[in-house]
């Protein structure tokens, strides 16, 4: 099951970077918030199977403005992502909270 909230930590080149992340499905529809650095980023997406999904988004940061597209699985209380940017690509790991 994808939906809930995650405690997440998103590795990259300037060290980890923690937050949550919110997901909620509503049939093959998935959507959610992503919270890290004091700032709320909505996103939406599609599940692609029962405890997958794919979605994309913009997020802002103060370096600025960074596009991606992500992966995610959710296996028990435990949630990887794959985070494809145009700054590069990352992960993010998640703890059902």
């Amino acid at each position: 099951m994808l939906d809930g909230k995650y405690s997440s930590s998103l590795n990259t080149p300037m060290g980890a970077i923690n937050g949550t992340i919110t997901l909620m499905s509503n049939g093959n529809n998935v959507q959610g918030i992503l919270e890290t650095m004091g700032m709320k980023n909505q996103f939406n997406g599609v599940r692609t199977k029962d405890n997958e999904c794919s979605f994309s988004g913009n997020f802002n940061t103060p370096l600025g403005n960074i596009q991606y597209t992500a992966t995610c699985i959710v296996n028990n209380n435990n949630l990887e992502l794959i985070a494809n940017t145009n700054k590069g690509n990352f992960k993010l790991i998640g703890k059902r909270m």
